[in-house]
């Protein structure tokens, strides 16, 4: 069986006032403890598997994966290879932070072929403003030491519509950001979500946030810099160079099987749901009595697989086949055709310009009949 590998790596350095995903602040003492429960729980699901297991891709996610002394990213990875088997060229990630480049050649040198790097501005005010702790030369010559410790392989990730931000100091960071020359650039609007720092700033009105009109013109900068730069914008939220798209996230909008192991990991396989505990110390106390951290399951039937696929997919640039909409949704597709939010490119539906600042919307009216 052929599938991708997510395993979650909880430990960060500090809490950034916008996360609200499974973490935990200055506990890397439990590094050594919770390794070896992912180990054990990695080795559990492979053993539970009917055929040999193969991963295209392995992703470090968090958390922050390069908080964690490397030595515990290549004891998984021989863990990896000990109880299944790595693709010859399977893409493995490891998401960094540019205060712990430090790490970068002894992950390099443990097999990570791709980093993913967690800069977010090109600013000093807007990093400030994000509430992280390096600076605009911080994330510069974290990029320039990956660079130099080979690799060839280096996304960064970025965040338009901090507090007070600009159109000018968002095209700033553009423009810094295209000198780069990194392989691949993921964009995504600051969002609010439920108790972390910025909501509870939010709901006393002390978060000053750009408008919505002026998010939308971000985002719409953002698509008309980095196509100009020669990215191909191929998922709302990513652009690449060529050959460089991300191929762990691609398996998950085409729907492809995924294991995921850690704290709060989730899996889909053979049609089935499974996400982890999102507590770390019942994480690794349950992995360690039983090989597994199960929170829940669900099984995904075929109308639910159907709004997935449609749902996913439309926000590719490929989009979906017209046939495939025409068949299971035509009164939607036509409505949304005529308000110019979708469009035919060659027998292939997607998004139009107009339709990428509303996207969760239009997916919803695409499928709510179904």
């Amino acid at each position: 069986m052929s599938l991708g590998l997510y395993i979650h790596i909880p430990f960060c350095r500090s809490r950034c006032p916008y996360c609200d995903f499974a973490f935990v602040v200055r506990q890397t003492h439990l590094a050594k403890r919770y390794t070896n429960a992912v180990v054990h729980e990695l080795q559990t699901q492979i053993n539970a598997f009917d055929t040999n297991t193969t991963f295209d891709t392995l992703y470090f996610g968090g958390g922050t994966p390069s908080h964690m002394p490397p030595q515990y990213i290549e004891q998984i990875l021989n863990a990896v290879q000990k109880h299944a088997s790595l693709s010859s060229n399977a893409e493995i990630t490891v998401e960094a932070n540019p205060g712990d480049q430090s790490h970068f050649s002894t992950l390099k040198k443990t097999g990570v072929n791709r980093l993913s790097l967690g800069i977010q501005a090109l600013t000093d005010r807007a990093l400030k403003a994000l509430g992280r702790f390096h600076n605009t030369e911080d994330a510069l010559d974290a990029f320039k030491a990956a660079r130099a410790t080979g690799f060839t392989n280096i996304g960064i990730d970025l965040i338009f519509g901090a507090p007070k931000q600009t159109q000018e100091e968002w095209t700033t960071i553009l423009k810094e950001a295209v000198t780069l020359n990194a392989e691949h650039i993921s964009v995504y609007g600051l969002t609010i979500e439920p108790d972390t720092n910025f909501d509870k700033r939010a709901k006393k009105q002390q978060l000053p946030l750009p408008t919505e009109t002026l998010q939308s013109n971000m985002f719409l900068r953002t698509i008309d810099h980095l196509t100009a730069a020669h990215y191909e914008h191929y998922e709302i939220s990513n652009f690449a160079q060529p050959n460089f798209a991300s191929q762990h996230n691609q398996s998950y909008w085409e729907g492809k099987p995924y294991l995921g192991v850690g704290l709060s990991a989730h899996s889909f396989i053979n049609n089935k749901r499974i996400w982890n505990v999102n507590d770390l110390q019942t994480y690794m106390q349950s992995v360690e009595n039983t090989g597994l951290a199960v929170a829940s399951s669900e099984t995904i039937d075929a109308n639910k697989h159907l709004l997935e696929k449609i749902m996913l997919g439309i926000r590719r640039k490929k989009g979906l086949d017209i046939d495939f909409l025409e068949q299971h949704t035509p009164t939607q597709l036509q409505h949304l055709l005529n308000h110019n939010l979708l469009e035919n490119h060659q027998n292939r539906i997607r998004l139009t310009r107009k339709g990428l600042l509303i996207a969760d919307a239009v997916c919803t009216e695409l499928v709510k009949d179904l």
